[in-house]
């Protein structure tokens, strides 16, 4: 891990750069995915990982962060900056560009190295072994494709939600987002809990980090907290979305979520 650090901190310090130059810290999220499957390369690299359980996991690793990364770039093309970080450009002014540097790309730099954690401990240990593939790898396949499938249908219905120039309402509250306010934050969750399930033969105990924390901070950090505190302010609609819709694990309505705002 000790190898793969210099390289993740230099990835967040080119973003940082960047960011400078475009006047525009949200680039951070771009980067985000990228320093992990990086993290994961030079972990596979290093213990020259070549059987079918390895390979696998690199793949994943890989496939995840190439499309949250493009899906991001896409979806925020020729968009204002996120509406998150224009808060804390506010609030940590002035001279914000230069204090984001350690209080957004360091900060994520370290905790993307310290989850790449789970990457490290299976590779390894699954290199060491020369593990030969399970049931844990079955089950871990399946539900990563189902959390990465999820979130991807999540991410374009939002998208194409948001492109529409006539709404109805102006909260998305159909297809998946009618059993779940975030549900490509439950996708990305299973993605993780699916890296864990997939590490499990490893044996060690340490490979409960990456998904715990994830979940803690898409539930209590930066995620869902951190987004309804704004958009309750901005939506009329929202409050009653809220009343009638899961918050993460998608469930069916207690009664419909679409009505007309008088």
């Amino acid at each position: 891990m000790l190898e793969a650090l210099p390289v993740v901190l230099l990835i967040a310090l080119v973003n940082w750069l960047v960011s400078l130059y475009l006047d525009r810290v949200s680039t951070a999220k771009y980067s985000w995915s990228i320093m992990l499957a990086a993290a994961t390369l030079i972990y596979a690299q290093t213990l020259g990982t070549n059987g079918p359980v390895e390979v696998a996991l690199v793949i994943m690793v890989v496939v995840w962060a190439l499309r949250l990364a493009v899906f991001l770039l896409v979806r925020d093309r020729n968009q204002p900056e996120d509406r998150r970080y224009r808060m804390m450009r506010k609030r940590h002014s002035p001279n914000f560009g230069f204090k984001s540097f350690y209080l957004i790309f360091m900060s994520q730099a370290v905790l993307a190295w310290l989850l790449s954690s789970i990457f490290a401990i299976a590779l390894k240990n699954a290199t060491d072994t020369q593990m030969q593939w399970g049931i844990y790898h079955y089950a871990g396949v399946a539900l990563w494709t189902f959390g990465l499938c999820f979130e991807g249908l999540a991410d374009r219905q939002l998208y194409a939600f948001n492109r529409q120039v006539i709404k109805r309402s102006q909260t998305l509250s159909t297809g998946l987002w009618r059993y779940s306010r975030h549900p490509n934050y439950f996708g990305e969750c299973c993605v993780w809990w699916a890296w864990f399930v997939f590490a499990i033969p490893s044996g060690d105990a340490a490979v409960l980090l990456a998904p715990l924390l994830m979940t803690l901070m898409l539930a209590r950090v930066t995620g869902i907290n951190l987004v309804e505190q704004d958009i309750v302010t901005r939506r009329p609609d929202y409050a009653f979305y809220q009343d009638s819709t899961s918050v993460l694990i998608p469930m069916p309505p207690p009664e419909p979520v679409i009505r007309e705002l008088s």
